[in-house]
Parts: C-alpha cells; sequence; structure tokens
C-alpha cells in the first residue's frame, strides 16, 4: 500500500529551537517522519505533544531500528501545526500524562509535612 507524502516539507514550519534542538539530539528526518505519522498525539500544557509507542505502530514496522530510534522523543506542535521543540525522555508518554505539578518531582506530592525545628518528629522519645 503506498503512501501519499505532503508536497510541503514538514521541517519548513519549524521553530529555530526544533532544529537547534533536533541537531543536538540527532532526531533524523525518518524518525521525525515516523513520530508524525504514527505518533500518538496529547494535549498539554498548551501544546500538541507526540509521541510513539511501539505497541501502537504497525506490525512491519515494531521492532524495527527505526521504530527503537523514535521510542523515547517527545516532539511538540502548536496549534497552527509548527514544530515548537523536541527533547528526549526514558518515560515520555508517562512523562506527558503526569498531573503538571507531579512531572518533575517523579510523581510525589508537592506539598509534604515538615519536620519540626529540632530534626525530631513530636512522635520520638528519649529512653
Amino acid at each position: 500500500m503506498a503512501r501519499c507524502s505532503q508536497s510541503v516539507s514538514r521541517a519548513s514550519s519549524a521553530t529555530f529551537t526544533f532544529l537547534e534542538r533536533s541537531a543536538v539530539g540527532v532526531l533524523r528526518k525518518d524518525v521525525l517522519e515516523l513520530i508524525l505519522d504514527f505518533g500518538q498525539r496529547i494535549r498539554a500544557a498548551g501544546a500538541t505533544h507526540i509521541t510513539v509507542l511501539e505497541r501502537d505502530l504497525p506490525d512491519h514496522l515494531r521492532g524495527t531500528t527505526l521504530a527503537r530510534q523514535a521510542r523515547g522523543w517527545i516532539v511538540l506542535m502548536s496549534d497552527d501545526e509548527r514544530l515548537i521543540t523536541c527533547y528526549r525522555r526514558g518515560d515520555a508518554n508517562g512523562f506527558i500524562r503526569r498531573k503538571p505539578k507531579h512531572r518533575f518531582q517523579a510523581g510525589r506530592p508537592h506539598l509534604r509535612g515538615r519536620r519540626p525545628r529540632g530534626g525530631r518528629s513530636d512522635s520520638y522519645r528519649a529512653r
């Protein structure tokens, strides 16, 4: 089955930040095309985040080197389909799905009880 390709290059609608980050992280064009074609789109933090899950790829692409290279990449796209930036995370899909207040704290709540100034809790008793 032949696929139709866009006549306009997607790279032309990329920001400078995207071009710079993709060059530093070595995001190849064919990997980017795979992410954009087969990636899962999630709306979060005012932008569309696109990640690839290997289990959601067609059978002929699963387990290929192209699929392995696409694993972990997150591509951010604006509402007008402009590529904003890209980066790699080992837990890309889980990272996007977490609530924003838990993203940078490894999923732990940001409000925690504080210890008293003495460094011991009230339940501690000297014996």
